[in-house]
């Protein structure tokens, strides 16, 4: 009888209490095998595919790690606990490579979801979490888009109707939606290729993109 050996998660530490305890605790209640580990090197960290950091170290020191685990193996899945609250600092773990990030306050059903997530190929962090870095995403794409209009001359108005254009609307479905005339609609769609320096709406669509 053939057995089907279980996937590996290499569980590093700071200390090996700490290592060890976690790695028990996520073999007992998962699929997972796990290896407590406290020596971060990368020829040791190299053997493994899945690898969680609990580490008692600066942001600087675990975002260089994590670089320099996932430029030697970009299909390795890094996941790290407790290190930061900021949506900031969890965004550069994000950049940086990681797979997943687990607050220090997370219970263990915490652990196992985002484990079971960053195996998907997605970054993987608690609801909570999520939902601050989509907030502060969106608060960043708003900048953007600020910051665009401001440039270009185009008002949030314009940009609304080219985003509407975007989706194939007319220039009455778009008047509809917007509650204003269907020339006031034609009237924004002119000026925004004026601004644009472009005759053609699917080239200024395009052009707001793409800015």
């Amino acid at each position: 009888m053939t057995t089907t050996s279980r996937p590996a998660i290499a569980v590093l530490a700071t200390s090996k209490y700490r290592a060890e305890c976690l790695a028990l605790s996520i073999s007992a209640h998962s699929e997972h095998d796990t290896c407590p580990l406290t020596n971060a090197e990368s020829s040791v960290l190299a053997r493994f595919s899945k690898i969680l950091l609990d580490l008692d170290a600066d942001l600087e020191s675990v975002l260089k790690l994590v670089r320099d685990t996932t430029v030697r193996r970009p299909h390795v899945t890094v996941i790290v606990v407790g290190l930061v609250e900021s949506e900031e600092d969890v965004m550069k773990l994000a950049e940086a490579g990681a797979s997943g990030y687990i607050p220090a306050d997370a219970s263990l059903q915490d652990v196992l979801a985002v484990i079971h997530s960053a195996r998907q190929g997605e970054f993987a962090c608690p609801s909570d979490v999520t939902y601050s870095l989509f907030s502060r995403l969106a608060d960043l794409s708003r900048n953007q888009d600020l910051e665009f209009c401001q440039v270009s001359g185009i008002t949030i108005r314009e940009r609304q109707v080219m985003e509407l254009v975007a989706q194939d609307l007319s220039n009455k479905e778009i008047a509809d939606r917007l509650c204003v005339s269907e020339y006031t609609v034609k009237n924004h769609v002119h000026h925004v290729l004026r601004k644009l320096g472009v005759h053609s709406r699917s080239v200024a669509v395009r052009s707001t993109q793409l800015l």
